[in-house]
């Protein structure tokens, strides 16, 4: 099943937040799992492509329903700059209201060989570090189907990141659930809430707070490496 559900909103976001904790299901970031890993959980993951305006509506509302998530960044966004002055009080807001930040890397667009891109992403996490103030632990690939080179969890572990969202320990006996493209891929949220007591959910802000009239064009846009 490949389907659009109509429409994506944050009134509806907040329903199914709403349904996942009168289940019972626990939300925690993927480092909190790493240390205490609840039994009935949702891992939520926010890939922030395009807006960190965006981001923070989804997180208010986290927030306000007592929901812990992870946001994971980009440096090379054409849409917006981590050292903007408003974006740097968004990551420090994130931070203050106890929302995980990790890289969502690209660096495969830049270089030339794995080598190159590997001392690449370090020094990516570094200025991440310098603007958050504190250690990032977590990594997630921008748009996998074009990075050219998988971050193994010994590369990773080099690198000095503690995770990535595909690692086994996250995904065993889960159901993934993802709304790229802007459209549930296999299960939905409702449906996945049913099936497991451990859902690994990859929600993007722009499909749920952004009016997107072009899906395609935004893809392609996404796919260029803007």
């Amino acid at each position: 099943m490949n389907r659009e559900i109509a429409p994506f909103s944050l009134a509806q976001y907040r329903e199914i937040l709403h349904r996942a904790l009168a289940s019972g299901f626990n939300f925690q970031t993927f480092s909190q799992y790493l240390t205490a890993p609840a039994r009935k959980v949702v891992l939520l993951r926010h890939d922030v492509d395009l807006s960190l305006e965006y981001a923070m509506e989804m997180a208010y509302l986290e927030n306000e329903l007592g929901v812990k998530s992870t946001y994971f960044v980009r440096i090379h966004s054409t849409r917006y700059n981590l050292f903007d002055r408003f974006n740097f009080r968004y990551l420090q807001e994130l931070l203050s209201l106890e929302f995980e930040i990790g890289v969502h890397q690209e660096v495969c667009n830049f270089t030339h060989n794995c080598e190159d891109s590997l001392e690449l992403l370090k020094r990516e996490k570094l200025i991440i570090e310098s603007i958050l103030g504190r250690e990032v632990y977590g990594v997630a690939t921008h748009i996998p189907k074009r990075n050219h080179y998988h971050l193994s969890s010994e590369i990773i572990d080099k690198i000095g990141f503690n995770y990535a969202p595909d690692f086994e320990i996250f995904n065993q006996d889960a159901v993934f659930i993802s709304d790229s493209n802007k459209r549930w891929k296999k299960y939905t949220f409702n449906e996945a809430l049913t099936i497991s007591d451990k859902i690994l959910a990859n929600i993007h802000p722009v499909w749920w707070v952004g009016k997107v009239d072009d899906v395609e064009g935004l893809i392609a846009f996404l796919r260029d490496g803007n």
